[in-house]
């Protein structure tokens, strides 16, 4: 009976290490240190090609965008955890419409960042039905060649971060965090870029 449940144990770690390892890059690195130095200049925006889902335009987007601050939400479609961070997303997204004005030309922007870079991709019709299925309603973008992974040293998903015009990260979580966590980070990033 003991190595009945031992099996068992290990069976069930083993599926979930199975589960996670869409969360995870492959150069094995494992910082997940919440601090963050990155930092660009105006000639150093990324494009993300946006998808043509709920609440969201085909067309593209900058990382970042001058006069906004921008709350990137990085996950892979792979992952289990992204996507039980993507209700959080949209709860703090809400919250913040309620006192900011929020959206593409907006005070604030919430944007959903998909790593294409590993594994394999999908297309914009198979994205736009996943963005579905997960009730996502805001933008939704694609990052063909992981330059907002590379450039934000995005090691694993979800992490989120609160950016602002500048390229200026204000906060950031690797973990998956609550949605007032989110909208704090976001306020942060708002006062600093105010002061």
């Amino acid at each position: 009976m003991i190595d009945m449940d031992r099996r068992s144990f290990v069976a069930g770690v083993t599926l979930a290490l199975v589960a996670l390892a869409g969360c995870l890059d492959d150069d094995g690195d494992g910082d997940s240190e919440g601090d963050d130095d990155s930092d660009t200049s105006e000639d150093d925006t990324l494009e993300v090609t946006t998808v043509d889902a709920p609440g969201s335009d085909a067309g593209t987007v900058t990382i970042p965008d001058d006069g906004q601050v921008q709350l990137v939400n990085c996950v892979r479609t792979t992952c289990p955890t992204s996507r039980g961070m993507l209700p959080r997303v949209g709860e703090a997204r809400d919250r913040l419409a309620e006192t900011y004005d929020v959206g593409l030309d907006g005070d604030v922007h919430v944007l959903t960042v998909i790593d294409e870079s590993s594994g394999g991709s999908q297309s914009a019709d198979e994205l736009a039905d996943w963005w579905a299925e997960q009730d996502g309603d805001w933008t939704v973008g694609v990052d063909d060649e992981g330059a907002v992974f590379d450039r934000y040293d995005v090691d694993g998903t979800p992490t989120t971060f609160a950016v602002d015009g500048a390229g200026e990260v204000h906060w950031r979580d690797e973990q998956g965090t609550t949605p007032n966590n989110l909208i704090s980070g976001v306020e942060t990033a708002l006062e600093a870029s105010d002061g």
